[in-house]
């Protein structure tokens, strides 16, 4: 690896696991895809505590992912490549459904 891929493989990947723990800790919920664009209404019927540390972790794994993905991809490492991505799928899949498996957990429904 060359200067230049370890500076994008590690900027990439802390900037990730920086990210999820900002929004772990409810922090950067602007920048999570279709949160600014809900009502207030909308986004009072969410856990929001719940629903950042879900996220959250997510996207540190996301980094831990990509971090092997372009370590692998760089290294000419088709193994570690496919773990890394492997590691973002799972991650992305389980913040789609787990939020609708235990909704109770994460939605708040007013009666």
């Amino acid at each position: 690896m060359n200067f230049f891929e370890i500076v994008l493989t590690l900027a990439i990947s802390l900037g990730a696991v920086v990210w999820g723990v900002n929004i772990y800790n409810q922090k950067g919920t602007w920048f999570l895809a279709g949160w600014n664009t809900m009502s207030r209404e909308e986004k009072a019927t969410y856990n929001e505590k719940a629903i950042c540390h879900l996220f959250g972790k997510c996207v540190v794994f996301c980094g831990i992912g990509a971090f092997l993905l372009l370590y692998g991809s760089f290294n000419h490492n088709d193994y570690i490549l496919c773990v890394g991505l492997g590691i973002i799928a799972i991650m992305i899949i389980l913040s789609i459904i787990i939020p609708k498996i235990n909704s109770k957990k994460y939605r708040q429904y007013k009666s």
